[in-house]
């Protein structure tokens, strides 16, 4: 398994009805070939079920070190299916099991992948003292590669803290520590000093860092953004002829983002250079490019809120199934416009309806629930009486169907305004200073209607200012931490200490999670 993971998993294949193994063996099987995939990089072929078998085998076993290898590769095969809150406790449930055991490797692998995890949800203290503490149980383990590796990720925290003399300091560490001058993590080390320099203004140092990091990369893609960062101190320098080359030779790759930054760089320099026309034509082929990833990206976060908002529809009003049919048809092709650009002139002319078409919406409600009261009483009285009133069961049934039918014209018009600021804000065409008070509104509009009135709620419990509102709504329909840096243009400290006030204001405790909380409410 350590020495050579191909020939562990063909053996682990070769075992013949693996699905009959029981107990122990069953859960050492699937241990294993969870391990196994794990190292041969499968994460596409990882099962959460499998795994499951010898988590809750050896969780009751007293087999602490297993139960601890069980939980490990459970929290990465639900970081793989982006389920951050589960994978953190099965990390975390990881170190409890092996908190008595000598298994110092694996602890550290842990508390570097609860790093990762803090550090994308933009905690960078916490993640800093995670890495430190997977720095300590490398060393207690022997294992130098994985103290390098420590180091630079330490080295991390602080470059995206801003605390340039820390970050350094570790990067140095890395590099004295790191005896194979053949390892990958030579070049990360390397780019990471450049950066460092280059934000300090030292242009010559970081330049000769990005040229150690090219000449000792060996993987493609690292190098191509080693070309981007060497190619940014040249233009910061002057050097353009020498910039323009290094962009040139990372446009035309595979990965959209690198494409899609030389082509961003090259329309900097040649704006630099006083040449508007071919800078214009680079920076629409920048552009491009971004807008496929960024529709993609919209569409999913779209078709994902459509799901939720359909099935509260369908608990709600379970009694009109075909009309809710052919409200779902509607509402599809409605997104479908969104994504491919619906006319601004439709959107503007629903701003000022939009609080009135609330207001409308749950007073046709009331008068909904009414109306089928009584068509219930009517329907239960004697047989003798049901002739007389079936004109006016008649009546109230299409009042109901006319009352239900404006409901989804009031719904889908009010979801065009939120969803068309979304999307501007998404794509970084907005920024929260800019927004008028009407897009604020249809954003909690449209919250109220989609997640059960979220805001109105959340106004009523807490004590929050109309910042907090908003950062909380933002939250709530998945932003990211660097999204929402964009969003509010500013630093991600300055994202960290509103999510932090936002705690306070909701009354969280340090330890509990915001997004979490905000997720459930």
């Amino acid at each position: 398994m350590e020495s050579d993971p191909d020939n562990a998993l063909q053996l682990l294949n070769l075992l013949e009805n693996s699905e009959l193994l029981r107990g122990k063996e069953s859960a050492d099987y699937a241990l294993l070939l969870t391990q196994a995939l794990d190292k041969n990089y499968l994460d596409s072929l990882q099962s959460d079920s499998l795994i499951k078998i010898a988590v809750d085998y050896y969780k009751g076993s007293g087999d602490y070190v297993k139960a601890g290898k069980s939980y490990y590769y459970y929290g990465k095969i639900m970081v793989v299916k982006g389920k951050v809150s589960e994978a953190m406790e099965a990390f975390l449930k990881a170190l409890t099991f092996l908190k008595e055991t000598k298994e110092y490797k694996l602890q550290g692998l842990i508390f570097e992948h609860i790093g990762y995890l803090n550090l994308g949800q933009g905690m960078y203290e916490q993640s800093i003292d995670n890495y430190r503490k997977s720095i300590h149980y490398y060393e207690l383990a022997g294992d130098s590669i994985g103290e390098v590796y420590g180091c630079r990720n330490v080295a991390r925290g602080h470059y995206a803290s801003q605390d340039y003399d820390s970050a350094y300091w570790y990067a140095n560490r890395g590099l004295l520590l790191l005896s194979d001058t053949t390892n990958q993590v030579r070049s990360s080390l390397f780019q990471l000093l450049g950066l460092i320099v280059k934000d300090e203004g030292k242009h010559s140092q970081a330049i000769d860092y990005f040229i150690s990091a090219i000449e000792s990369n060996k993987n493609v893609n690292d190098g191509l953004r080693y070309y981007l960062s060497l190619g940014c101190a040249y233009m910061d320098i002057g050097q353009f002829a020498l910039a323009e080359r290094c962009f040139e030779h990372c446009k035309n790759v595979n990965d959209v983002f690198i494409s899609s930054g030389a082509y961003n760089y090259l329309y900097l320099l040649k704006k630099k250079e006083s040449n508007y026309e071919q800078a214009l034509s680079y920076k629409e082929l920048s552009d491009s490019i971004l807008n496929i990833v960024r529709n993609n990206e919209l569409s999913s976060q779209l078709l994902a809120l459509q799901k939720k908002y359909e099935a509260d529809r369908l608990i709600m009003e379970n009694s009109q199934i075909r009309l809710e049919k052919e409200n779902q048809a509607y509402f599809y092709s409605v997104i479908m416009l969104i994504i491919s650009g619906v006319s601004f002139w439709l959107i503007k002319r629903y701003k000022k309806k939009n609080l009135r078409n609330i207001e409308a919406l749950r007073r046709n409600e009331r008068i909904l629930k009414e109306y089928a009261c009584r068509i219930t009483g009517l329907e239960l009285e004697g047989e003798q009486e049901r002739e007389a009133k079936k004109e006016v069961i008649g009546k109230l049934n299409r009042k109901i169907l006319e009352l239900t039918s404006e409901n989804k014209r009031i719904r889908d018009n009010s979801c065009v305004e939120a969803l068309f600021v979304l999307g501007e804000l998404k794509e970084g065409k907005l920024i929260v200073e800019n927004m008028k008070m009407s897009e604020r509104q249809s954003i909690f509009d449209f919250l109220d209607l989609v997640y059960a009135n979220f805001v109105s709620r959340i106004k009523t419990d807490f004590e929050l200012t109309k910042g907090d509102l908003l950062l909380a709504a933002l939250i709530k329909l998945g932003f990211s931490s660097k999204q929402l840096m964009i969003v509010f243009d500013c630093e991600m400290k300055s994202v960290y200490k509103s999510k932090q006030r936002l705690k306070s204001h909701l009354k969280l405790e340090k330890e509990d999670s915001l997004e979490e909380m905000i997720a459930f409410y």
